[in-house]
């Protein structure tokens, strides 16, 4: 049922997509840029090989010290998630991952699910930082963020539902043994182990990366601007894209958020003022569609022992 409804999904916004870019784009224009600017999609293709190196890194140091994992390893099997990601319908390539590290190392599927969870709450702390950057550069009005509508009695609202949260969380806690099946609290106990397993000392090497892979995609939406001229998008106007984009891209849809990326970044496009920028978005997507998704196979298929089929029934039987 949520294959059938992300497709649904993905068709509609893909659909309205073509439909607003039919007068705008021309694939003449389009191999005309690439022709001649060829060496900025080259540079964003490299630094986005790099970021998954850094992505990689960063994992291995959110591994407990007494656990052991190849970079290499890490490295091929961000690829593969991506590629995972890329060609179903629905999101499941980080449990695909947890799934393929887990039986490469004798430990639980869970544990390592927990690990990548905490990947996605760095990311998510990151992208928050560039949120904030963007709405004091370009205003929270022009944004059309309008915070004059808080007031006293929302905070006390807010507070309040806090408050009840914990409570209940507290009560909760109470029955949590008793009432909660004993695989389910395994599971869950070696999520949050895998997600709280980061190693103190390489804290600084976290952080950095993090920051480091976060500024090469904004380095890479600046550089495939590049090869269309006419557009004239800065640094934080690259941003200001990418945070949206990540955004959107929370939404669990699969074929690498095709349609809903789109739609996404043509609205902070249309909010820029920027016209005829069908050729950029195009390229935007598929430059790292296509590298994720080659690269992710070619990983996928020389891995040999993990096939689509298996990935399937672990991720059945433990989630």
């Amino acid at each position: 049922v949520n294959s059938i409804i992300s497709f649904i999904v993905v068709c509609i916004c893909l659909f309205i997509f073509i439909n607003n870019a039919m007068d705008n784009f021309n694939i003449e224009y389009l191999f005309y840029d690439l022709s001649h600017r060829w060496v900025y999609l080259l540079m964003a293709s490299i630094l986005l090989i790099i970021s998954v190196y850094f992505r990689a890194l960063r994992w291995k140091y959110l591994f407990a010290s007494d656990i052991s994992h190849s970079i290499k390893d890490l490295f091929s099997v961000q690829f593969i998630g991506y590629f995972i990601n890329n060609i179903f319908p629905i999101r499941i390539g980080d449990f695909a991952k947890s799934y393929i590290v887990a039986k490469k190392t004798d430990n639980k599927t869970s544990y390592i699910l927990g690990s990548i969870i905490m990947e996605r709450f760095l990311d998510t702390l990151i992208l928050c930082v560039f949120l904030i950057i963007t709405v004091w550069y370009y205003g929270s009005h022009y944004l059309g963020i309008d915070f004059s509508n808080l007031s006293f009695q929302n905070d006390i609202v807010g507070y309040f539902i806090i408050i009840i949260f914990v409570l209940a969380l507290v009560y909760f806690q109470r029955w949590y043994d008793k009432f909660i099946p004993m695989k389910i609290h395994i599971a869950l106990s070696e999520i949050w182990k895998g997600f709280t397993g980061m190693q103190a000392s390489g804290k600084s090497i976290v952080i950095i990366s993090s920051i480091i892979i976060w500024s090469i995609y904004c380095i890479n939406a600046f550089l495939i601007q590049m090869i269309f001229p006419a557009l004239g998008l800065s640094i934080l106007d690259c941003m200001l894209i990418l945070v949206a984009s990540s955004f959107i891209q929370f939404i669990p849809t699969g074929f690498g958020a095709l349609g809903i990326f789109h739609l996404g970044v043509e609205s902070v496009l249309i909010k820029l003022g920027i016209m005829n920028y069908h050729n950029f978005l195009i390229i935007l997507w598929l430059y790292s569609y296509l590298i994720y998704t080659s690269l992710g196979a070619y990983y996928f298929i020389q891995n040999g022992k993990f096939t689509i089929k298996n990935i399937y029934q672990d991720l059945i039987q433990n989630y």
